[in-house]
């Protein structure tokens, strides 16, 4: 699997036309990447298909930025690590 970062900045292009200088976890989505509320729904439902995850609306409510979104993915897809 490729890396989230990667991933999430080539769903950005693909999905959003969103071209993205540069990406860090501190990217916010509304100030730095200029989303409306309906390319976040977008994007977070095409996390959801591409990781086969499920991001609950409350989880999804509190994401502003990219490290927060990493976050739940790693969370939720990656196994942990013993």
């Amino acid at each position: 699997m490729k890396s989230p970062v990667y991933s999430i900045q080539h769903l950005l292009k693909r999905k959003l036309n969103i071209y993205p200088v540069s990406i860090s976890d501190k990217t916010d989505l509304q100030k730095d990447l200029g989303m409306t509320d309906w390319e976040k729904a977008y994007l977070l439902n095409a996390v959801e298909q591409n990781w086969h995850i499920h991001i609950s609306d409350n989880d999804a409510a509190n994401i502003a930025n990219l490290g927060q979104l990493m976050a739940i993915v790693r969370q939720q897809y990656l196994p942990p690590k013993n």
